[in-house]
């Protein structure tokens, strides 16, 4: 298979950085974080360091093989036990429509699965591809919402998914 998904192993933290700065600087992806470009490219390799270390959360990552290139990542956050919740979802635009953002919900879910019965995420309310690709993985809205954190003016909707029992 081309693609693999995986966890990011701590010793590739320069990697995961340069992936999420290339997301930052996204103009489709961008609203799906809560920090700047300026913000994140200014966090030291310590940051970095902890964040590929899996403490905390775990990130995942679509690979091409045959081009030894990140072309996606994910991370699901332990919030608290039995809470997590999905982040940084990303792939490069090549990458798009491709099936990998299942794959890297599927890993990640799969992941989640063992530590609780609800995984949680928020999508940006100009964010109608995420959302509908959130409601075809089987999310559906809760009802809350959120001030949009880089623009008070904008909301994001909580979405969740529960296991089948």
């Amino acid at each position: 298979m081309r693609y693999e998904i995986r966890p990011v192993a701590p010793a590739e933290w320069q990697r995961l950085r340069a992936l999420r700065l290339a997301a930052l600087q996204d103009p489709v992806s961008s609203m799906a974080f809560a920090r700047t470009y300026a913000e994140e490219s200014e966090l030291s390799d310590e940051v970095w360091q902890r964040r590929s270390s899996g403490t905390g959360a775990q990130q995942f990552v679509a690979v091409d093989r045959t081009a030894d290139a990140w072309v996606g990542m994910l991370t699901v956050i332990v919030e608290r036990p039995g809470y997590l919740s999905v982040n940084a979802v990303y792939l490069v635009p090549e990458a798009r429509g491709t099936g990998l953002a299942e794959r890297l919900f599927a890993a990640a879910i799969a992941w989640a699965w063992d530590r609780t019965d609800r995984v949680h995420l928020w999508v940006h309310e100009n964010n109608g591809r995420a959302e509908a690709f959130y409601q075809r993985f089987g999310f559906v809205r809760t009802g809350e919402t959120m001030k949009y954190p880089l623009n008070p003016s904008e909301t994001e909707y909580e979405m969740v998914l529960l296991r089948d029992r």
